[in-house]
């Protein structure tokens, strides 16, 4: 059972979201606004957030900023106004996953299952031996080590790389595929599984972030665009 946070200013809203992922098995806390959110983060520890946009007081991408400041946790962004721009600014600003009004509870709880999977916390709730809990795949990538079990990146010399669990997963498929060339809309498939982006430039905008953080650590690791197709990583240490 994952801890979910839902926040929306309409009642009917939260109590539909709420009612489709208890039957799933999850708990549900509510949220009508941003008020006190924050602080019930970051003493509850939810395994997600479900996250309106257009709320009075604080809005929906203010609440992504602050939370994205001190969290890594799983946020899914809804909006009725469903526009692209709102989409790559809600991804830009770290969400993991954005969903247009008016949508079927049921796709809904099918997108949370689908992100508590890719951040492991489905496999944490499995039974495991000692040996396969202690156990650690490490990725080398240039100066970039990767330690799968942990989603964590560190550069040779003991720095670690702060990414969102999208860049991360991202740069964790890159690191695993040196020289190959993807398309965009490969990466989406080959990366997540799913299409939930609803514009292929959403990739442009995750390569962008990623670039610019991996120039900020001497990394040895390159995302370079293939003109006309899409990009592939190189490395040169």
């Amino acid at each position: 059972m994952a801890s979910i946070f839902t926040v929306d200013d309409d009642s009917n809203i939260r109590q539909l979201i709420s009612e489709y992922l208890r039957k799933d098995g999850h708990s549900v806390e509510e949220f009508a606004s941003g008020d006190g959110l924050i602080e019930r983060i970051r003493s509850e520890k939810p395994d997600c957030l479900i996250l309106d946009i257009m709320m009075p007081g604080v809005n929906g991408f203010q609440l992504l900023s602050m939370i994205r400041s001190f969290s890594e946790m799983p946020i899914i962004m809804v909006s009725a106004r469903g526009e692209a721009m709102d989409r790559i600014m809600g991804l830009e600003l770290g969400c993991n996953d954005f969903l247009g009004k008016p949508f079927h509870p049921r796709e809904l709880v099918g997108r949370v299952n689908a992100i508590l999977r890719l951040v492991g916390w489905r496999k944490n709730e499995q039974d495991h031996s000692a040996d396969e809990a202690h156990s650690e795949k490490l990725i080398k990538a240039g100066n970039l080590l990767i330690h799968e079990e942990y989603r964590q990146i560190k550069v040779q010399g003991g720095k670690e790389l702060t990414l969102t669990s999208r860049e991360y997963e991202l740069l964790l498929h890159f690191a695993k595929h040196p020289n190959r060339p993807y398309s965009r809309e490969q990466l989406i498939q080959q990366v997540w599984d799913y299409d939930f982006f609803g514009d292929v430039r959403v990739v442009d905008e995750l390569i962008k972030r990623l670039r610019r953080k991996i120039a900020e650590v001497p990394s040895g690791f390159a995302i370079e665009t293939v003109w006309g197709f899409g990009y592939k990583a190189t490395v040169s240490i």
